[in-house]
Parts: C-alpha cells; structure tokens; sequence
C-alpha cells in the first residue's frame, strides 16, 4: 500500500510537467503551421489526419501519437525533433547566420 501511494503521487507530480509539454507541442504544431501558410486542412491533408483532429490538437483537446507528430512533421517538411524540443530561437537565428556567413565564403 505504501509503495503504490508513492508512486500515485509521483504520477500526478510527472502529469504536470507532461501536460505542459503536451501543450507546447500543441503551441509549436500551430505556430508553425501559421509559419508555412497553411490551413488547419492543408495541414491535415497533407499529413493524412482529419481536419477536426488538427483543431482538437492545436487547442490541447487531444495528445498527438508519435505516428501523429511525424505525419505532421514530415507534412510541414521539418525534422519531428522541432515539434518536440524547446529550441530557442534566437540560437537558431545565428545559426543560420553562421551558416549563410560560410556559404558565402565557398
């Protein structure tokens, strides 16, 4: 009894922080989305899911499978990676910035 007490609390501890990354991937789905000028349909089109299953997953209604998330990645020509880490930004800028500097230079 003890043991399964401690992992119920351990569980609902883990939930939170689930939850939350949940509703980050759901923030990253839309945003790039928007970025890539597509519809909730284009999207859903192009990644072979339904329309109103997008819209329940943008608006953290449901959690995305693993198939999900590369369907969608690779629909939005992007690594499945991006849709799961935090990636600053502002990294990535200069990244970018650094990658443009070298090209320039072969």
């Amino acid at each position: 009894m003890f043991v399964l007490g401690y992992f119920n609390s351990y569980h609902i501890s883990m939930d939170i922080d689930i939850n939350t990354e949940v509703q980050k991937v759901a923030e990253r789905i839309q945003n790039l989305r928007q970025k890539h000028h597509m519809s909730q349909m284009d999207l859903a089109l192009e990644a072979g899911i339904s329309q109103g299953f997008l819209a329940m997953v943008e608006s953290n209604r449901k959690v995305p499978t693993i198939t999900t998330i590369f369907k969608i990645a690779q629909a939005l020509d992007i690594h499945p990676a991006i849709l799961l880490e935090d990636i600053d930004e502002n990294r990535e800028n200069k990244k970018q910035q650094i990658i443009k500097m070298i090209e320039k230079e072969l």
